[in-house]
């Protein structure tokens, strides 16, 4: 009798236990949002941005032929070194960027897991890229948010000229 009454409280603490309503309703995604800007009067025709040294299928983070003045992207960032590098191609030219970050990685919650959390220190470009503008530093997984109210990490110009 008695094992059979532990046997009933131990599988109802177990049942009680498993949580099946653990669902994660937060973002553990970190992108940086950036915006590429061409000049007032040259539309970005099409872009193409890939990471740099990476010549692997899979490896293009943005594609798009829609022409307009600014086209917005997230791209993502280097969890294993200090700096990552992102080749563009517009309008049949190309350049390339890199940016200097910190990283720590924190709790979002226990369903959710773990998500890296940047910081951006500096930032250097080749010719195609006029400069870069950093609107905000930190870089995490509510980043992605800000893309749906038009914010962004970074604000790229580039040195279109007309054809």
């Amino acid at each position: 009798m008695r094992f059979r009454f532990t046997s009933v409280i131990f599988t109802v603490m177990l049942l009680f236990s498993c949580n099946n309503g653990s669902h994660c309703y937060e973002s553990a995604e970190t992108l940086m949002i950036t915006i590429f800007s061409g000049s007032t009067s040259v539309n970005i025709q099409s872009i193409l941005v890939t990471g740099y040294q990476r010549n692997a299928v899979g490896d293009t983070l943005e594609y798009s032929k829609t022409p307009a003045l600014t086209s917005k992207v997230g791209l993502p960032l280097s969890l294993t070194a200090d700096s990552t590098g992102f080749n563009v191609y517009a309008n049949g030219k190309s350049g390339t960027f890199w940016l200097k970050h910190t990283m720590i990685i924190k709790l979002i919650s226990q369903p959710c897991g773990f998500a890296p959390y940047y910081q951006l220190i500096a930032s250097r470009h080749s010719s195609l890229i006029d400069s870069i503008k950093i609107s905000d530093l930190h870089v995490d997984p509510k980043s992605v948010e800000i893309y749906e109210t038009n914010g962004q990490n970074i604000k790229i110009y580039l040195h279109l000229t007309t054809p």
